[in-house]
């Protein structure tokens, strides 16, 4: 197989349920693409679809309509390849409690067709990696949340997975378990892995993504990176800047206020705050030329903005 472009991608995904009160479209014609290499969220709030089509992506539902692939194989013919492939870090997921860290991983690395020889010299790898090895074992049962939490991180990575599926990661973790998570999620896009973060916790882990695609009642608002998610918003809602100046800023703050389309000038603590309804970067970039200006930022919007703009503002 080639390497394709795209490590996740689906056409027109629907899945519904049927109960007794008739239908629920939980995917309603979801096309998501996420490019090879990257931190991607999948953004929405409970109910959204995000598990469903999580679920259907590691071949554990079959969708009721469209495609999708996952490394170049179908998640309805192909499934058991992309399992291979693949690390799941479920919602909800069981150790043996009575069993240690490294006996548990032992079994499951087994039941996930890994062999003795290459268990041995994982498993120590990944227990080092999630801040786990001196808990090796420890029986599972005296973990705290944080730690069972790690340890199913340390189980979706055992296989050396080129994709990593993190479904709400860091739901009920303290703040040092967040970002632990965190951090752990750059290091493996910087060794060339994807990995796909399923949130509602936008604050908490979406920051750290690049690119997302976010779901409202099982469909795609809005999909990208962070750069063209922010292309509309600031189109929207303004552009926005930041220059730090080396004093002098009096003379400065009257040009600014005289440039075509900007709405708003601040200075607090030699940080000069810009507004404007058009992207002024090339004439803020001159200025910056003539006055001392220790730096030029074009601030973007954070992921809880572009969120909210999309969503139409709140959750619901």
């Amino acid at each position: 197989m080639g390497m394709a472009e795209y490590v996740i991608e689906t056409e027109n995904l629907v899945k519904v349920y049927r109960d007794r009160s008739g239908e629920v479209r939980a995917l309603d014609g979801v096309t998501v693409r996420v490019p090879r290499g990257v931190l991607f969220g999948l953004f929405g709030p409970n109910g959204s679809g995000k598990t469903t089509l999580i679920s259907i992506l590691v071949g554990l539902q079959l969708p009721t309509s469209g495609t999708a692939r996952v490394l170049g194989y179908d998640c309805v013919r192909e499934s058991i390849e992309i399992r291979r492939r693949v690390g799941l870090l479920p919602e909800n997921y069981g150790f043996y409690e009575y069993m240690t860290a490294r006996e548990n991983l032992e079994y499951l690395g087994k039941l996930d067709g890994l062999p003795a020889q290459e268990l041995k010299r994982r498993i120590p790898e990944v227990l080092e990696l999630v801040g786990l090895r001196e808990w090796a074992d420890a029986k599972v049962k005296g973990f705290s949340r944080g730690m069972t939490q790690r340890l199913a991180l340390a189980q979706a990575l055992l296989k050396d997975p080129e994709l990593l599926i993190l479904d709400e990661p860091t739901l009920g973790l303290d703040p040092q378990g967040t970002a632990m998570f965190r951090k752990l999620a750059e290091q493996l896009v910087k060794q060339g892995k994807t990995v796909l973060i399923s949130t509602h916790l936008l604050h908490e882990i979406g920051h750290v993504c690049t690119h997302a695609a976010l779901l409202r009642k099982g469909r795609v608002i809005a999909q990208g990176s962070l750069e063209e998610l922010a292309k509309a918003y600031r189109e929207a809602k303004g552009y926005s800047y930041e220059l730090v100046v080396a004093g002098g800023a009096e003379e400065l703050l009257r040009e600014l206020k005289g440039v075509n389309g900007v709405t708003y000038v601040g200075l607090e603590n030699d940080v000069i705050k810009v507004r404007a309804s058009r992207d002024i970067g090339g004439e803020l970039a001159e200025l910056a030329a003539r006055y001392r200006i220790r730096s030029l930022v074009p601030l973007a919007p954070s992921w809880d903005e572009l969120y909210q703009f999309y969503q139409g503002g709140g959750w619901e």
